[in-house]
């Protein structure tokens, strides 16, 4: 289980966050300004907070005794609402950047599933906003995360690829059997992805709404 306890200050936004969760996949929902984001950059250690952190039985926080543990040694995916591609790289070479001993099978198996194999040697300039949003993805993806973090990623997605993604995006969580957090203003992925639904609101976590577990999607590899 994973145990996060987070409080910070930012401008007018006091965060207040306390939850457990498992390797499941966690939507985020709320009014703009609720701290939504302001949470992943606190998990991802992108901002300075306080309280305790575990994930996956690792310390990433801890107030008391002062240990933070850096961005870099968490081996966090995340993707961000505006996707920050390398402009002088194409597509394979983003999603392969930082690392160094490539699984092709994986690396095969997120490209198609996300819909990104005919767009790998196009540079970013020659890519859709939803394509460069699907090349973030797969990179998140690509690095086998401890824990995926997620910004609207299917935000400038049109409505037929959302549905196919929400479903590829299921299966590769199973597949990493990795927690999942993914803020969200559509209620479609809450009801399709969510296993926990959580709600925020002026910075605090609400209410963690337990959802019917999800039926596991079938990984044909």
């Amino acid at each position: 289980m994973n145990h996060m306890r987070m409080t910070t200050t930012l401008g007018s936004l006091d965060l207040d966050a306390q939850a457990e969760f498992a390797r499941e996949i966690i939507v985020i929902s709320g009014e703009n300004g609720a701290g939504k984001t302001t949470l992943l950059r606190c998990l991802a250690g992108l901002e300075d907070c306080q309280g305790q952190l575990q994930i996956a039985g690792n310390v990433w926080l801890d107030s008391v005794t002062g240990f933070v543990k850096p961005t870099e040694q968490r081996h966090i995916g995340f993707v961000w609402s505006d996707a920050v591609l390398l402009p002088w790289l194409d597509a394979e070479a983003n999603i392969m950047l930082g690392v160094k001993d490539g699984d092709v099978a994986w690396f095969n198996q997120v490209c198609e599933a996300l819909e990104v194999s005919p767009l790998l040697k196009r540079k970013p300039a020659m890519l859709s906003t939803g394509e460069a949003q699907r090349v973030s993805l797969a990179r998140a993806l690509y690095i086998k995360p401890s824990l995926l973090l997620l910004d609207e990623p299917f935000s400038a997605q049109a409505p037929d690829i959302r549905l196919r993604l929400r479903q590829a995006l299921k299966a590769l969580q199973q597949a990493l059997d990795i927690p999942m957090l993914m803020v969200s203003h559509d209620a479609e992925d809450a009801q399709v992805l969510a296993q926990q639904h959580w709600r925020m609101r002026e910075g605090k976590l609400m209410s963690e709404v337990k959802t019917k577990p999800q039926d596991k999607v079938m990984n044909h590899e």
